[in-house]
């Protein structure tokens, strides 16, 4: 069974213009779209509207952002960014250590 987006989670677009772009899903439009966010580009009062289909979904959610949204509480694009920042800082640390002999293919 495929995975549910949820609000907070990260998404990585896989074509188009924005290819390789990390995104936070900040609303569900429908079942096959999303609506995400990267505080900068696609700030959260103007998101882009998604398909899935188009969409990698990662296992990382922020929950505490996922929930604030829900709620409809204020959410500011600088919180999106520094989570999108530190998701793709994780990525590249857990990068370099899955290469322990430093040598990149």
């Amino acid at each position: 069974m495929a995975r549910k987006p949820e609000l907070g989670g990260r998404v990585t677009s896989r074509g188009g213009r924005d290819a390789g772009r990390c995104y936070m899903v900040v609303g569900l439009a429908d079942e096959r779209m999303v609506l995400v966010s990267d505080g900068d580009r696609h700030p959260l009062s103007k998101p882009k509207r998604k398909n899935l289909k188009h969409l990698w979904l990662h296992a990382e959610v922020d929950r505490d952002l996922g929930q604030r949204l829900m709620r409809g509480e204020p959410v500011s694009d600088r919180e999106i960014r520094a989570r999108i920042e530190a998701w793709l800082a994780e990525e590249a640390s857990a990068g370099e250590r899955s290469d322990p002999a430093g040598v990149a293919e």
